[in-house]
């Protein structure tokens, strides 16, 4: 075999590639004439490999690409104690030359570009018996590649901004790199929105994937899924700071069309599943989960950010309580007729004007009647966790309590602290139960699931509400938004006490829903990015409870606290990350986002 021909089936096969997008960008030799051609070089098992390459940098992790911590760590939602990268984000350290998490970001989606566009050159020209794969199939898998392309695009630009759209694997000698330049943000929305709306009208992809082998890969439904979240984003005021309205209406046709589009195959889970639904093998097909990750996080979601069961009676247990939710997000779950318990905070947090049959007062249960996704989203004093493995069957589900004193998961009152037994504590009071479960423990760990949830059809109603909203169409906001509402056991917004039928109104119902809905699932980072309201990263604060006899039987008391820590994350600088310094030398011509010049 002549070294081009080994060079070519080491790509086909996943051989390591650069880790930035000036190191991975080397195309593949031509091979002369009167050698082996490229086509010979295609069987079988290289374009299947062709084909699982383009999801290799798809990022089923909830940790890898962020510095080992959970991205709600680096927003209002979550707190990370310890001396951690997030203590760094949100001490203000952030720069070209200090990306933080920035570096692996950047290299794995441009690894992933370059992967999709070798496939999408490579695949037409196999000449693979049908017998082993079809024509249909290749076709599939260069729709694939498209997408994959936009989606890995789309990701840069949520992160650094409008970047360079490449639809080629450059030459290993390609020098003109002084000549990339950095596009505007419509012309990179136009170009992904291209390569999804090809994908479309091709056909090619079914609605939903029915073999287990084949549920974590792309599917006409994330086809839909991701142009509604493309054109939302590109209507949001991040990116279309002249509010022209006619992005919005973009953004909403979108999301109704893709919801015509899915709803014989898509729908919304009950609310008695909702739960489970992020505790589902990723084999499970799932009728609101229009893609799950690859990789099972369960390990990783209840080890470093989980609650520590010993003192319940699992023989084994979490070691770190990890990115725990705030005051603020538990803050957000409304009562159970629709009213927000909270109406204004003073200027730390540490007390807040309550609305009508909310109380923090001695001996009240501030947790009670509730919005029915809190309890499968938080971990709270007094809240039912489940079971462990090796539970005796007449026992009854592990209560957890956060209240000072209590061992093992009571309040953590250091919250910089990196002594053992305080990092398994939490610092808010709260822990995370979404993508966690007590299953996961006991007599062993492991055993269970936490899939990531790339997209859902929930999101498409909310997308489609906030649009509409944005559009001035408060009817349609409000319809859409009541989908989600109404599965969750919540009244139609326009019933609950504060109603007022205005698009300040609404708009600000709407982004709390999303909150709300999609808490822990990596939406917040970006929302408060395309939305323009990082000031809300300022303040944080939990909730310090306190027992009358120190045991879980006395009367309980109430105190916001706040979390006095560095919060210097809010200028605009952290609108967009720095493109890392040693790419930005070697690419002159892209500048860094707006902020950073």
């Amino acid at each position: 075999m002549n070294n081009i021909q080994k060079r070519v089936l080491n790509i086909l096969g996943g051989a390591a590639l650069a880790l930035s997008i000036t190191g991975c960008l080397s195309e593949l030799d031509i091979t002369p004439p009167d050698q082996v051609g490229i086509d010979r070089v295609l069987n079988k098992v290289t374009v299947e490999n062709l084909r699982a390459r383009v999801y290799d940098q798809m990022n089923s992790s909830f940790i890898n690409l962020y510095s080992g911590q959970v991205l709600e760590a680096y927003t209002d939602d979550a707190f990370r104690g310890g001396s951690t990268v997030a203590f760094d984000w949100h001490n203000g350290i952030l720069s070209p030359e200090i990306p933080l998490f920035g570096n692996s970001i950047w290299n794995n989606y441009w690894q992933g570009i370059r992967k999709c566009n070798i496939a999408i050159e490579y695949l037409p020209q196999a000449t693979v018996s049908d017998i082993l794969v079809s024509e249909d199939q290749l076709n599939q898998w260069v729709d694939e590649a498209l997408l994959m392309r936009a989606w890995y695009h789309f990701e840069l630009l949520r992160f650094f901004g409008p970047v360079p759209f490449v639809e080629e694997a450059l030459s290993a000698d390609f020098s003109d790199w002084g000549t990339v330049t950095r596009p505007t943000a419509d012309d990179l929305f136009s170009k992904i929105i291209a390569d999804i709306d090809q994908v479309i009208a091709n056909d090619n992809l079914p609605l939903r994937h029915q073999l287990a082998t084949d549920y974590d890969r792309l599917n006409m439904g994330v086809a839909h899924a991701l142009k509604s979240r493309v054109l939302l984003y590109a209507a949001s005021p991040l990116f279309n700071s002249g509010n022209d309205a006619a992005k919005w209406t973009a953004a909403a046709t979108a999301s109704q069309d893709a919801i015509s589009a899915m709803g014989g195959e898509y729908s919304l889970v009950g609310i008695a599943n909702y739960g489970d639904m992020f505790l589902e093998d990723q084999t499970v097909l799932n009728q609101e989960v229009i893609l799950r990750g690859n990789a099972n996080n369960a390990g990783v979601l209840n080890t470093s950010n989980g609650v520590d069961l010993s003192v319940y009676g699992s023989n084994i247990q979490s070691n770190n309580a990890g990115a725990v939710p705030t005051q603020e997000l538990v803050d957000c779950f409304e009562l159970t007729d629709g009213t927000l318990p909270v109406s204004a905070y003073n200027a730390n947090h540490t007390s807040a004007t309550f609305n009508a049959g909310y109380s923090e007062g001695t001996g009240d249960d501030p947790y009670a009647n509730r919005d029915a996704r809190f309890y499968a989203s938080i971990v709270f004093n007094g809240a039912d966790y489940g079971r462990y493995k090796g539970m005796p069957g007449g026992d009854p589900n592990v209560v957890v309590y956060t209240f000072v004193g209590q061992p093992g998961s009571g309040f953590n009152g250091n919250p910089l602290s990196e002594i053992e037994s305080e990092v398994r504590r939490s610092s808010t009071g709260y822990y995370t139960s979404k993508f966690r479960t007590a299953g996961y423990w006991g007599s062993t760990a492991g055993g269970t699931n936490s899939f990531k949830i790339h997209f859902r059809f929930a999101e498409l109603y909310l997308n489609l509400a906030e649009a509409s909203c944005e559009a001035n169409d408060l009817a349609g906001a409000l319809s859409a938004l009541n989908m989600v509402r109404n599965r969750a056991g919540q009244p139609n917004l326009e019933n609950v006490p504060d109603f007022a039928n205005t698009q300040e109104f609404i708009r600000e119902r709407i982004r709390n829903e999303k909150r709300v809905e999609f808490c822990f699932e990596n939406h917040r980072f970006f929302d408060q990015r395309r939305w323009d309201v990082l000031s809300t990263n300022d303040v944080i604060s939990g909730m310090r409870i306190t027992s009358s006899d120190g045991t879980s039987s006395g009367d309980f008391s109430y105190q916001r606290v706040n979390l006095s820590v560095p919060r210097e994350a809010t200028s605009d600088k952290y609108l967009q990350l720095p493109v890392p310094i040693e790419e930005a030398r070697r690419l002159p011509g892209l500048g860094q986002p707006e902020a950073w010049n």
